[in-house]
């Protein structure tokens, strides 16, 4: 076997399809389906099953993926310390992000790898996560952070933290910051809901269900500064992420409200290609936002008290 019929090979398995594959890794379609027939007729036996929709491994390519992903993995690893022994710490970071986080714990990271790595270019892409998931797969972004999913294939995986779900209503709203409450008891409840097609939109609608809660009026956003916005002019709310709310914790511009009931959090986690090798440079950076996020996760996690807040807004 050569080196690139093992990395087309892990291309194809992931992206089931000649054609995303060929496209993923820069190559011809014919030129990838010649790879991957050599590679076939070196081991003696067919490694996909092709058909009108793509093509799906067959149990001897489901046993080479495992061993191909490691191959790759270390050609990957290999190649970053040949780069830093030539002293080459250059090239471009990628890195997806939610509106979630390029609210709250992006700017000190940013600040601090750009001092630390002056001639790396940093790419940061905000967007929702079934668009960062796939722009991983691809190998466009070498990392993102997104909530847990079980929609893993092609992806390495790292459980970050849990994050606490708070109601969030302007500063003109009578109760008090920070003091918990019942949804059911919110009258009237002016919901501001992300649309059908977002994750969080389905795990919100089963939370209002369980309840029994259903909202006085509703409007599907997917514009998260917008939907800040409305929320701090108006007597809309809406139910977010305490990491997303960093900004709000002192309760002057719009306040914050854990859920009283059952528990409403969302887990994250760093996706990479399975793939690469994550090099220096970008674990540099993806440990320092990991690390944000933490803290910032672990103290809304805690009790809510006057403690725990001077930790957060600190």
């Amino acid at each position: 076997m050569t080196l690139k019929q093992i990395l087309t090979f892990v291309a194809v398995y992931q992206e089931r399809s000649f054609t995303a594959a060929a496209e993923r890794i820069h190559a011809t379609q014919s030129g990838l389906s010649m790879q991957i027939k050599e590679l076939e007729e070196r081991i003696g036996t067919r490694l996909f099953e092709r058909s009108p929709k793509g093509v799906d491994p067959t149990p001897a390519g489901e046993k080479l993926y495992a061993r191909a992903l490691e191959v790759a993995r270390q050609f990957e690893g290999l190649r970053e310390e040949m780069r830093a022994i030539r002293g080459e710490v250059t090239g471009t970071v990628s890195v997806g992000l939610m509106p979630t986080f390029t609210r709250s714990a992006i700017t000190p990271a940013i600040a601090r790898f750009t001092d630390a790595w002056p001639c790396v270019n940093l790419r940061i892409h905000e967007a929702y996560s079934a668009v960062l998931t796939d722009m991983v797969r691809r190998k466009q972004l070498d990392l993102a952070i997104v909530p847990a999913t079980s929609d893993v294939e092609g992806l390495a995986v790292e459980y970050i933290a849990r994050d606490r779900e708070l109601l969030v209503t302007s500063a003109r709203s009578p109760r008090m910051h920070l003091e918990p409450v019942a949804l059911e008891k919110v009258h009237p409840l002016k919901l501001i809901l992300p649309s059908e097609g977002n994750a969080r939109r389905r795990k919100l609608d089963r939370y209002l269900a369980t309840l029994g809660i259903t909202a006085s009026a509703r409007i599907e956003m997917d514009a998260m500064m917008a939907t800040l916005s409305l929320i701090e002019h108006s007597d809309w709310c809406a139910i977010l992420p305490a990491t997303l709310c960093h900004a709000d914790i002192r309760g002057d511009v719009r306040k914050l409200h854990p859920l009283k009931g059952p528990e409403l959090s969302v887990d994250y986690v760093l996706i990479s290609p399975a793939a690469s090798s994550m090099s220096s440079v970008v674990r540099s950076f993806a440990d320092d936002l990991v690390q944000r996020i933490r803290e910032t996760c672990d103290s809304w996690n805690a009790p809510v008290s006057s403690a725990a807040v001077s930790s957060v807004a600190g």
